[in-house]
């Protein structure tokens, strides 16, 4: 009886509480920007090898020289798929985004050519090793981050508007400004 108590009251509880707690928090999205960036980066270097283009040399640089934010991108990723996933599937959910974004750019990156990936390249192995460099090279080239899921900002606004008009988070329609994939 109390499993089924425990049931009708999860079933009646919002929405957004419990998609808050699966939706990807502002760090963790800036992590999935810059790994899909340097993803990108990678599947174009291995992919324009034989174009003419072969920048594998300066890409194997950005990955020495940047390996410390890296490092730590892929830390807070697999961070955010244990708290999403658990410590039993953190690692399978982390390996499919990633395996999901070389495949995105395996035929290519959107508007991008060989000799302007070379060049993003070789701008990225220009800057300091640091978040914030990355960031904005990534924004520059207009790489926004794939994500998996809603990304928290948007889930809490749409939790404070249910709230206001009394309707439940899910049955809200989303009346909130959206920002960009780059932002």
């Amino acid at each position: 009886m109390r499993i089924l108590i425990a049931a009708a009251l999860a079933a009646t509880m919002p929405l957004a509480p419990a998609t808050a707690a699966t939706c990807w928090k502002q760090t963790a999205v800036e992590a999935a920007q810059i790994r899909d960036f340097e993803m990108m980066l990678m599947v174009s270097a291995l992919r324009c090898r034989a174009t003419g283009h072969d920048f594998l040399a300066s890409y194997n640089r950005f990955i020495r020289e940047k390996r410390e934010t890296l490092t730590q991108v892929n830390d807070e990723l697999r961070e955010h798929f244990r708290s999403i996933a658990g410590p039993v599937g953190a690692l399978g959910a982390y390996d499919n985004y990633v395996t999901g974004l070389a495949n995105i750019y395996g035929a290519g990156a959107d508007g991008l050519a060989c000799r302007d990936l070379q060049s993003i390249t070789e701008a990225a192995n220009a800057l300091p090793p640091s978040r914030s460099a990355l960031l904005e090279l990534a924004d520059a080239a207009a790489i926004g981050p794939h994500l998996s899921g809603a990304r928290c900002d948007i889930v809490t606004a749409m939790a404070g508007k249910a709230r206001k008009t009394g309707e439940s988070a899910s049955d809200a329609p989303l009346r909130v400004a959206v920002r960009g994939p780059a932002e």
